[in-house]
């Protein structure tokens, strides 16, 4: 195996003209990998990080020489390799003296609630950026930080700059542009038509899975790699970027990389939300209700292994195919992709945040099934739900110490001990939350579906849960 830090570019050669909010694992895992993959054929593009959050991996970064390796496995494969594409990171307490001058090409991954936004809708949840807009030359939200990076390129008479979202949110660039417009609207009036003329906000669909790191990953990390790495990440072989040909000048030869630059991405997105997000959250509400930890042991079990090819059904009836994709297949490597052992997904990092993951990835399906008048069909969306249901607001830790949070855990906890006796007054409540979709709770025969699995889950064992799970699928499957 060639030693990881033995890199065929010359890292402190690359021009910075790249940058990423957010470097988390998944960045370090995905988007970096490319600009890796770039620098290896030639591309001198370096990247510069901003980090706005904890944790600040700054000092370990520069303490590495600006290096770190990615173990990519499954169980046929092992592969580590260094990355060293990302030239300068910034935490919170540097990044106003981050240099912006030369940057032509921006990727965020944020999370959800980092566009401060109110769920389900595109517009700016003011009060989440109120300290931003009393001092917007010294923000702390990445949306105020993103308008100050412009309002200051645009005083210097800056080039045109494209901003690319990263976050599993729908329409995620267009979410950014709608968020910063309306930041810009309160905070830098003038900037708003000059945003229209320089700025791009392509959308795009990023696609690896990442865990967050274990005290074994990170031993096989480094048992791979000879020594100690304190911010190397450990994900699955596969890895996928599309984006919407929607640039500024100076666009990255991303292509080069093997990323598929596409006019139309809506498919694209929907096939993985639905599919294999879908999937993953499935099996974060119904995997935990069974006792699993991560999505490896909940996806082996062959109870919940059945019930995938019917939950893919049902999604996949709701989808357009992609140009050069096979929707079926998808479902079965998303499947696969999951059992990967050497991968183990926490189920409550999966389940964080289901108020903004689950409408996307299981209620707009639904909703859709439903409008067709086609409700019995929306069965397997109807079982998620109701785990959900019984599972929202359960923050206790894992074996590895991981806790699940979400906006909605007090509202849900609160509506289980309400409700504890009662499945439909239950089901009722969670499905006429604001963040779902009104045709769920509209829809009697979908209501009563999700009515019917919290009061079938709920009087059962775990174990009991997951045969329940396997006899809805095989009776489908016979159907």
């Amino acid at each position: 195996m060639t030693a990881p830090f033995s890199l065929p570019y010359a890292p402190d050669l690359l021009k910075v003209t790249a940058a990423h909010i957010g470097v988390g694992a998944f960045h370090r895992a995905h988007q970096q990998v490319y600009f890796d993959d770039l620098a290896r054929h030639g591309v001198q593009i370096g990247v510069m990080g901003v980090n706005l959050t904890p944790p600040d991996i700054s000092g370990a970064h520069g303490a590495q020489g600006g290096r770190y390796a990615v173990l990519a496995e499954d169980a046929a494969h092992s592969e580590c390799h260094g990355v060293g594409t990302l030239r300068h990171l910034y935490d919170a307490s540097q990044a106003a003296t981050a240099p912006w001058d030369d940057i032509s090409f921006v990727t965020l991954t944020i999370t959800e609630k980092g566009y401060c936004h109110h769920p389900g809708t595109r517009d700016l949840d003011l009060d989440r950026v109120a300290a931003d807009l009393a001092t917007p030359d010294r923000p702390r939200t990445a949306i105020g930080y993103l308008a100050w990076m412009l309002e200051r390129r645009r005083r210097s008479g800056g080039a045109p700059i494209t901003l690319a979202s990263c976050d599993n949110v729908p329409q995620n660039g267009q979410l950014l542009k709608s968020v910063l417009q309306h930041y810009a609207r309160h905070a830098f009036p003038q900037l708003l038509p000059w945003m229209e003329s320089h700025v791009r906000f392509p959308v795009s669909m990023v696609d690896r899975i990442v865990p967050a790191m274990t005290a074994e990953a990170r031993d096989r990390l480094e048992t791979a790699l000879g020594h100690k790495d304190a911010i190397g990440v450990v994900a699955e072989p596969f890895r996928q970027w599309v984006i919407e040909d929607n640039f500024a000048v100076g666009r990255p030869p991303l292509e080069r990389a093997g990323v598929q630059i596409v006019r139309d991405i809506t498919p694209y997105v929907r096939m993985k939300y639905r599919l294999l997000n879908g999937l993953q959250s499935a099996y974060a509400e119904l995997g935990r209700l069974c006792g699993f930890v991560s999505s490896y042991d909940a996806s082996t079990q062959p109870d919940l292994a059945a019930w995938a090819t019917v939950f893919h059904a049902s999604q996949a009836a709701t989808l357009e195919c992609p140009a050069g994709e096979d929707l079926a297949a998808y479902g079965r490597t998303s499947l696969e992709r999951l059992q990967n052992p050497r991968i183990h997904h926490p189920l409550n990092q999966i389940a964080s945040d289901a108020s903004l993951k689950l409408p996307q990835r299981i209620a707009e399906p639904a909703e859709t099934l439903i409008a067709r008048g086609d409700a019995a069909r929306a069965a397997p969306q109807a079982m998620v739900l109701a785990a959900w249901a019984l599972n929202g607001g359960n923050t206790a830790p894992d074996a590895e110490g991981f806790c699940m949070s979400d906006p909605l855990a007090q509202k849900m906890a609160a509506y289980r001990t309400q409700f504890d006796a009662d499945a439909a007054e239950l089901a009722g409540a969670v499905l006429s939350l604001p963040v779902l979709p009104q045709a769920l709770a509209a829809s009697d025969e979908f209501r009563g579906l999700v009515e019917q699995w919290i009061s079938r889950f709920g009087k059962a064992e775990p174990k009991a849960r997951a045969a329940l799970i396997g006899e809805c699928a095989r009776e489908n499957m016979h159907a």
